[in-house]
């Protein structure tokens, strides 16, 4: 069993420098490494300069140094400022990103700065000469960036591995999953799969079911280059092959509330590609937890099938996507405080005594009748009769008892919690609610210990992903593209 302070610390090249001055307030590195991994490329849309210079001054102050970032995208701003602690909703904040405002901002500095230049060339003889030094003094700083830019693309290019197909979807969960150490810096030294663009990291639609591909996507025709193109990155398309398939393909959903055509719009991504788009009637069914989950700081990812013929000046292509019911992409409730793992998603298991605890349920069933929940297990025990005493799994939902699982499937379960339980953590797992104002059910979605192997025990804690509380709708940054 591996202690929980052997596991936390992976590395040490995120750790604060301290100064060699004798300052107290030490400064944070970011490795060229890291670097790299937060600015590859994401599909999303260019940020604007106030959003670029925010992000500097935010770099700088936990830094010291305050890169150029001339070439900045929204996603890799919030992925930036969620890594220095910044929240990524200041992005919009004090009207960033509005152009009309930001243009208003830009001619009102240029102004303030002409008339500074005006002011100091007429308040004494020498000021021609010091305005002439306030714009070469200008020009310097901007020459200085440019060169600190041509810097950052050579050394900060966002290069990376063209993805493996057919991975499964469990990369994107670790790397969701990765802790922080007591500094709050994310170890980023380990390899990131850049098939959708990284924020606080990955959300996987499906978590751990079924991938089937039955979602069809429509509008392929009109994004055959970058079906092409995702095809031959993936082998399935070759000089002599004119008709290529791809199973298991990892694909980002991006919302685009700025779609000129319908601001309900999903689109379906490989690598800033767009595939094509979800259905009007199939986005309308999952825009709620596609934008909660984006909202939150996520990449929503999906498998894909990409099948298709290349005709040369026409291309015929299919992609599907699997997809679980809506209610069942992301939990109604948030995650509890403290330290805890999420368990792997498992088979079925049926709770028990769930009755006894309606009063606590009923208020956790949606209106159409099915949706996803995060419980507590904890082990528990029950004293018979003749003082012998028997252990099981109680089940928890928001801190209160819901149900407990039998001794057969307790026992399934128990080393599990007793291995969280001694690295100090509480084990969390996804639970399926059914029913209405009369009666509701619930069965627990958990791997057991026997379906756990050593390399997720080593590599934890796993908590699970934070979302922002359930709300009828929920904001999203503009990311529509032609």
């Amino acid at each position: 069993m591996t202690s929980s302070s052997n596991r936390r610390r992976t590395g040490t090249s995120g750790a604060p420098e301290t100064s060699p001055a004798g300052g107290q307030t030490g400064r944070q590195i970011i490795s060229d490494e890291t670097w790299r991994q937060l600015l590859a490329p994401d599909g999303t849309a260019v940020a604007s300069k106030f959003q670029r210079n925010f992000v500097r001054a935010a770099v700088a102050r936990v830094t010291g140094t305050r890169p150029s970032l001339m070439h900045l995208t929204l996603g890799q701003a919030a992925n930036i400022l969620n890594f220095v602690g910044e929240s990524p909703a200041k992005l919009s904040a004090g009207a960033r990103g509005v152009p009309q405002l930001e243009k208003a901002g830009t001619v009102a500095q240029w102004t303030l700065f002409g008339l500074l230049l005006l002011i100091v060339t007429v308040s004494s003889p020498a000021g021609v000469l010091l305005a002439v030094g306030i714009v070469g003094l200008v020009l310097l700083m901007r020459k200085r960036r440019r060169g600190r830019q041509t810097w950052e693309d050579a050394t900060w290019s966002g290069s990376f591995e063209l993805p493996v197909p057919g991975a499964g979807v469990e990369a994107l969960a670790n790397f969701a999953s990765r802790p922080q150490d007591s500094s709050g810096v994310v170890e980023l030294t380990a390899p990131v799969d850049q098939r959708v663009s990284p924020v606080k990291g990955f959300y996987p639609v499906s978590l751990g079911r079924s991938e089937w591909p039955n979602v069809e996507v429509v509008g392929e025709h009109a994004y055959g280059e970058g079906i092409r193109a995702t095809l031959r990155a993936n082998g399935a398309l070759t000089a002599g092959k004119s008709e290529g398939e791809v199973e298991g393909l990892q694909v980002e959903l991006v919302a685009e509330p700025d779609n000129p055509y319908d601001s309900n719009a999903i689109s379906v991504r490989w690598s800033g590609h767009v595939l094509g788009y979800f259905s009007r009637e199939d986005a309308l069914r999952c825009e709620q937890p596609v934008r909660r989950i984006i909202a939150s700081g996520f990449a929503a990812a999906a498998t894909a099938r990409i099948w298709a013929y290349d005709e040369g000046d026409r291309l015929r292509a299919r992609v599907t996507v699997a997809m679980p019911e809506p209610g069942l992409i992301a939990p109604l409730n948030e995650a509890p405080t403290g330290e805890n793992t999420l368990v792997p998603w498992g088979s079925a298991i049926q709770v028990l005594k769930e009755e006894n605890h309606f009063d606590v349920l009923f208020r956790h069933v949606p209106s159409d009748g099915v949706g996803l929940l995060l419980v507590s297990l904890h082990k528990e025990i029950y004293t018979l009769k003749n003082g012998t005493q028997r252990l099981f799994v109680e089940v928890r939902l928001d801190g209160k008892r819901v149900g407990e699982l039998s001794q057969v499937t307790s026992a399934h379960l128990l080393p599990l919690l007793e291995h969280t339980e001694a690295v100090g953590e509480t084990a969390l797992a996804y639970a399926r609610i059914t029913g209405s104002a009369l009666a509701a059910q619930l069965v627990l979605h958990a791997a057991k210990a026997t379906e756990i192997g050593n390399d997720w025990l080593s590599s934890g804690p796993h908590p699970a992903p934070k979302l922002l509380p359930l709300a009828p709708r929920y904001g999203v940054p503009p990311a529509y593209t032609k």
